[in-house]
């Protein structure tokens, strides 16, 4: 047999089945990016903003956030209802309510809004595309807060008098008057209906609606509104204060309050036609009216004097920042801030040019002296017993506080002074610089403790200054040093301050350890000539006259040529005197015999007290003529 060429054949239902997967394939991919799309679509429509076409009472907050919407709706809709007019009839007699009796509750609608698009993620996405194509309505609810005068004439007009339950509230009592069956307006079902009525008109935007009919039935009296009146008499109690931007006494207001469910029963159990005293809890406030004006301002908590030093500068700086916190006013619970008050430290808020010290020297800058009145100011508040709120010591110890240890120095806005009042009464300060440049602080208030501070510190260690000798070859060889007056001198302590609590009777009551503080040394700096050093015993190493001084005696200079020889020769020699003539005195008359000694006086015995007081560390104020800075550094204090 003959060798026969074969065809290949394809296997059965492989023959274009790469062409038949291609429409597949496209469409998998048309139905992911759909998903994906649709997905996305889901997450963006799970954000804050309200949907497209969304509406609120008829105002349209697409797009807006939850407060926008509120806003929104607060803007619009008091503008809206005063140009609604809601009307009934009753009896053939028309009635008409004004829009401006209506409140709506914006928060609530909006609320209900929002909660309308928290739905399941994977729902969203159709939701939105629902408000899309047809839009979102949520209603704005209306409501009325007491009875429209319209209504009420229409009750008088249509009702029987005596049908309707009536009530009085005078000098704190509330008395009901139970009314009697017969012919009376379903108040209830028809605020409900003209509360419906505005709903509609603002949803739709019309300014006028088919009146309500109200409904006069023959019935027993209907019961009052409880919670209305509730909300009309009740209040809770009220302090009287001081207003802080009007410095007026804002009165006091009673505390009112009844039990509704007490007053229902005894109303249901009255009588028809009969009266119901309904009891009334009364509250009384805490600060009475009368309370707070007897005793406003009344009591010195606490004052003080310091004396000013100079020059003319410091003391405008110190007169302007006390007429920035005299006459301040603090309620119960403030924070005092001085700088705050008296800030900014500028040329261009008025303050001058005055010492302040950095480094131990003195520099002018602007505002030196501040920090004499925060300082007299914060041992006031010592006195005053006064919660401190923040201070920080200064680098020396200024000498002008009668305390050391009670200063507080300020700068800027990085170092301030801060107490609060934690009394149960405002409080006032007095600051001013009198005429002797004496600085005056008090505080006043309500003292209802009777317990004051009396502030002392205690020296731990003290270091003296040193006079430094620098040399310098401007001062004339041979004179004596001259100081330099820009370097103030003080001595170096450490204290520990105390706070004693003293009652109305002197009795201690508590003493209290505040904190130790460290007050630097500074040195005086006095300059001379190089060439003096040993002549005036000076360690040029320590800077200090520790040396024993070196004296110089200069050898006298040689005469030019010798003297002439005497002219004369010497004299005979003297004779001797004659003996003498007179007789010697006689023996001279001894001196009176001296008293008895005198008996010394008694040395007085020391008392000792019950609690020994240190006496207060003070260190006099320094005198100086500062030198000239523009501006003052990061590292420089203000002046004491």
């Amino acid at each position: 047999m003959g060798h026969v060429e074969g065809k290949r054949v394809e296997p059965k239902g492989k023959k274009g089945q790469g062409k038949s997967r291609a429409p597949l394939i496209a469409a998998g991919v048309v139905v992911a990016a759909l998903a994906a799309g649709y997905v996305g679509l889901c997450a963006y429509a799970g954000g804050s903003a309200f949907w497209p076409n969304t509406t609120i009472g008829g105002m349209d907050v697409s797009g807006q956030s939850r407060e926008q919407a509120v806003n929104t709706l607060e803007q619009t809709v008091a503008q809206r209802l005063s140009g609604l007019t809601a009307r009934f009839v009753c009896e053939g007699k028309s009635y008409e309510v004004p829009g401006g009796e209506f409140t709506t509750y914006t928060e609530d609608a909006v609320s209900s809004a929002t909660q309308g698009q928290n739905v399941n993620f994977f729902l969203r996405g159709v939701r939105y595309l629902t408000s899309l194509a047809a839009g979102q309505t949520y209603d704005l609810s209306v409501g009325l807060t007491g009875t429209p005068e319209a209504v009420e004439q229409a009750i008088r007009e249509c009702a029987d008098a005596e049908a309707q339950t009536t009530w009085t509230f005078t000098d704190n009592q509330l008395v009901f008057h139970k009314g009697v069956t017969g012919r009376t307006i379903d108040t209830q079902a028809l605020t409900t209906a003209l509360e419906e009525q505005v709903s509609r008109m603002l949803a739709d935007g019309s300014t006028s609606a088919d009146p309500v009919e109200a409904q006069v039935t023959t019935a027993p009296p209907a019961e009052p509104d409880f919670d209305a009146i509730q909300s009309e008499i009740c209040v809770p109690a009220a302090d009287a204060y001081l207003d802080q931007d009007s410095y007026e006494i804002v009165p006091s207001v009673t505390g009112v309050d009844f039990d509704v469910e007490n007053a229902r029963q005894l109303l249901n159990d009255a009588a028809e036609g009969s009266d119901v005293s309904v009891p009334v809890t009364l509250t009384e406030p805490k600060v009475t009216t009368a309370t707070l004006e007897a005793n406003l301002f009344k009591d010195v908590l606490g004052t003080g004097s310091t004396k000013c030093a100079g020059p003319s500068a410091r003391w405008y700086n110190i007169d302007l920042a006390a007429s920035r916190i005299n006459g301040v006013i603090l309620m119960p619970g403030d924070v005092f801030s001085y700088n705050d008050h008296c800030g900014p430290y500028t040329l261009a808020s008025g303050y001058q040019k005055a010492g302040t010290y950095q480094n131990g020297q003195s520099i002018d800058a602007t505002a030196g002296g501040i920090c004499q009145l925060s300082s007299t100011l914060y041992w006031v508040t010592l006195k005053a017993n006064l919660e401190t709120v923040e201070r920080k010591q200064h680098a020396f110890n200024g000498g002008y506080m009668p305390v050391v240890g009670t200063d507080a120095t300020v700068w800027s806005d990085v170092i301030d002074f801060k107490f609060k009042n934690d009394t149960d009464y405002p409080i006032k300060i007095e600051a001013y610089q009198d005429k002797n440049h004496n600085l005056h602080v008090t505080i006043y208030g309500t003292d209802t403790t009777g317990i004051h501070g009396e502030p002392y510190s205690v020296a731990i260690s003290t270091v003296p200054y040193k006079n430094l000798y620098k040399p310098n070859d401007s001062i004339p060889v041979g004179s004596e040093p001259q100081r330099d007056p820009n370097y103030s001198r003080y001595n170096g302590i450490t204290v520990d301050v105390y706070q004693k609590l003293v009652d109305a009777n002197g009795k201690t009551v508590e003493t209290t350890f505040l904190y130790r503080n460290t007050y630097k040394s500074s040195d005086a700096v006095y300059y001379y000539n190089p060439a003096d050093a040993a002549r005036l015993g000076i360690n040029t190493e320590t800077q200090l006259r520790t040396e024993t001084p070196v004296t110089t005696t200069p050898s006298p200079s040689p005469s030019a040529s010798p003297s002439a020889a005497p002219s004369a020769s010497p004299s005979a020699t003297p004779s001797p005197s004659a003996s003498p003539s007179a007789t010697p005195s006689a023996t001279p008359t001894p001196a009176a015999t001296p008293s008895a000694t005198p008996t010394p006086a008694d040395t007085p015995a020391a008392t000792p007290s019950a609690e020994p007081t240190p006496t207060p560390v003070t260190t006099a104020p320094p005198v100086f003529t500062p030198a000239s800075s523009p501006t003052a550094g990061p590292d420089m204090e203000p002046a004491a």
